[in-house]
C-alpha cells in the first residue's frame, strides 16, 4: 500500500502538477485577496474596507474554484493514466490488491486538495498578515469543517471523472462532464423548489424524476450546501449520507474496473 502510495506520488511530482497548482492556486489566491484588500464601499456617504473578516469567505470560495479544477485533472487524466493502453497490462499483473488504487488515488488527490488550502492560508497572511489568523478574524472550526466538506464531494467528483476516463475514454470525459455538471447545477436549483410539491405527489411523474435526481450524486446542491455550511455551519445530513454512499460506489466500481478489464477495448489489457 506505501509502495503504491509512494509511485503516485512520485508520477505526481513527476508530472509537474504539483509546480501548476502551487503557480495556479496562488495566482487566483493573490489576486482575489489584493483585488479585495484595495476595495472600498461608500454606503450613504460612509466609506468602509473590506477586511480579513469579510475577506474569508471570498477566499473559500476561490479555494473551492481552484480545489476543483485539481479534482477534475486528477479524475480525468492521471488516475486513468497507469490503467489504459499498452500501460494498463502491468496494472493486471501486479501482486497488490486491486482496492489499493482508488484508496492511493483518494489519498493523493487528498493531499494535492490540502497543499491547495495551505496555499489559500499562505495567501491570505501574505495580503491580510499574521494577525489576519486570529481565531476572532479566521474562525479555524468553521473552515477546517467547509475544507472537509469539499473534500468528501471533490473526492466522489474525482473518482467518478476516473471511472467515466476509464469507459469512455478521457476526452470525452472532457467535455461530457463539464457539461453533465452544468446540467446538474441547473436541475438541482429546480429541484429545490419542486422537491415539496414533489412529496406530496410522490407517484406522480415529477414526484418519480425529483426522487430519481436525489438519489443521485448531489453535485447540483454542492454550492447550496457550501452557503448553508458558511452560513448556519451545518449541512443537510441526507446530503451528506449520500456523498459517502456515491464515495464507497466509485471506489468498489473503479476497483471492479481495473479487476475485470474489457478485453474486447483496446485500451485495455
Amino acid at each position: 500500500m506505501l509502495v503504491l502510495l509512494q509511485e503516485n506520488c512520485r508520477y505526481v511530482f513527476r508530472s509537474k502538477m504539483i509546480y501548476l497548482i502551487l503557480v495556479f492556486s496562488s495566482l487566483v489566491h493573490l489576486a482575489g485577496m489584493k483585488f479585495l484588500n484595495h476595495l472600498t464601499l461608500s454606503i450613504q456617504g460612509v466609506v468602509s474596507i473590506i477586511g480579513p473578516k469579510e475577506a474569508v469567505y471570498t477566499a473559500l470560495f476561490l479555494q473551492v474554484f481552484s480545489s476543483l479544477s485539481i479534482a477534475s485533472v486528477y479524475g480525468i487524466w492521471m488516475a486513468p493514466y497507469a490503467h489504459r493502453g499498452e500501460k494498463s497490462i502491468l496494472t493486471h499483473v501486479l501482486p497488490v490488491p486491486k482496492i489499493q488504487f482508488p484508496i492511493c488515488y483518494i489519498i493523493c488527490c487528498g493531499l494535492l486538495l490540502l497543499i491547495n488550502f495551505i496555499v489559500m492560508i499562505v495567501t491570505f497572511v501574505s495580503v491580510f498578515g499574521f494577525s489576519s489568523l486570529n481565531p476572532e478574524l479566521f474562525p479555524w472550526i468553521f473552515i477546517l469543517k467547509t475544507f472537509l466538506f469539499q473534500w468528501l464531494c471533490l473526492e466522489v467528483l474525482m473518482l467518478g471523472l476516473a471511472l467515466s476516463s476509464l469507459m469512455f475514454g478521457q476526452v470525452a470525459t472532457f467535455f461530457i462532464s463539464g457539461s453533465l455538471l452544468f446540467v446538474l447545477q441547473i436541475v438541482g436549483t429546480f429541484a429545490r423548489f419542486f422537491k415539496e410539491a414533489a412529496e406530496e405527489s410522490y407517484f406522480s411523474a415529477k414526484g418519480i424524476l425529483v426522487w430519481l435526481y436525489l438519489k443521485l450524486p448531489p453535485f447540483g446542491s454542492f454550492v447550496f450546501d457550501l452557503k448553508e455550511l458558511m452560513s448556519s455551519g451545518r449541512i443537510p445530513f441526507e446530503n451528506l449520507i449520500l456523498w459517502v454512499v456515491w464515495l464507497v460506489l466509485f471506489s468498489l466500481l473503479f476497483w471492479a474496473k481495473v479487476r475485470y478489464p474489457n478485453p474486447a477495448r483496446s485500451t485495455e489489457a
